[in-house]
């Protein structure tokens, strides 16, 4: 009796001090990789700074695949996907599928959500954060979509799209964002617009790589139209810009992304400063910009 009770304590003790050891690998596991980790920022925040750029963007262990549905619309629907080379075009699909996963899609007033929404309203936010690592746009959850202009019960106007941050949904109108696709050089694109509102508050309260330089350059663009009066009068008086640029940071923001993908060539020859700025702020180094 007291040999099974010795034995029992014995096996009891053995439970207790594997749990602990096992405990204390994962600890010591944890901590190694948290250093490693900070070492690993550390020596990237120094990459930047001298790069303005993150150390890398695609490093994907599992590739995620599109249906032939929806490759097929890319292909023959979205210019900046066939401007890709066959790998960032495999990346490209790679994060298609991933945001599409992501998001839930509304369609309101009747409007049917199909294959063709989802695809070419997905790959206009991920053609502006193609440069990001992180690609998703955590500020928005919801893209809810309306067959044409509709009533905003927030402000209590019609309205073709917007970027409600207390909700975290994008609207559209589906009529305006096929309409910013029919002329690709006009520099009016809902979708783009509206993406651009979301990537912008996105990157205020996110602390990756890709928003810290994101609004750290706008930053720098700003300070650049503020301290040089004369640019900015230029800006406005040239009418590249439409003047609703200048209703506010958002808005500045915002056409000037839809400028810059739709123009980027006449962007550069005009106002190559600006451009530059842009071309960093989003990391693009792709085949027309």
């Amino acid at each position: 009796m007291l040999l099974s009770i010795q034995n029992d304590n014995y096996y009891l003790g053995t439970i207790i001090l594997i749990i602990l050891i096992g405990l204390l690998v994962v600890l010591i596991f944890l901590f190694i990789r948290r250093v490693i980790t900070s070492i690993i920022d550390g020596l990237e925040i120094i990459y930047t700074l001298f790069s303005k750029r993150p150390a890398f963007v695609h490093f994907y262990p599992f590739i995620k695949k599109l249906n032939s549905n929806q490759t097929n619309i890319l292909k023959q629907q979205f210019t900046f996907y066939n401007r890709l080379d066959a790998k960032h075009q495999r990346y490209f699909r790679h994060r298609l599928a991933s945001f599409i996963d992501d998001k839930s899609f509304v369609g309101r007033d009747g409007f049917l959500i199909t294959e063709e929404v989802k695809v070419l309203v997905s790959a206009t936010a991920l053609m502006l954060t193609f440069g990001f690592r992180d690609f998703i746009i955590h500020s928005v959850k919801s893209i809810i979509i309306y067959p044409t202009e509709y009533y905003s019960e927030l402000n209590k106007v019609n309205h073709k799209g917007e970027f409600n941050a207390s909700l975290k949904a994008i609207v559209l109108s589906w009529n305006n964002f096929i309409e910013g696709y029919r002329i690709e050089n006009d520099k009016l694109n809902l979708g783009i617009h509206e993406f651009a509102h979301a990537i912008h508050f996105n990157s205020i309260y996110q602390d990756d790589i890709n928003s810290v330089i994101f609004i750290d350059t706008f930053t720098q663009l700003r300070n650049m139209f503020s301290s040089n009066k004369n640019f900015k009068e230029k800006l406005i008086t040239s009418e590249y810009l439409r003047s609703y640029a200048f209703t506010n940071d958002f808005e500045l923001l915002a056409v000037i992304l839809e400028t810059f993908i739709e123009t980027p060539q006449e962007f550069k020859r005009q106002f190559p400063e600006v451009y530059s700025k842009v071309k960093q702020m989003l990391n693009f180094n792709f085949s027309g910009y």
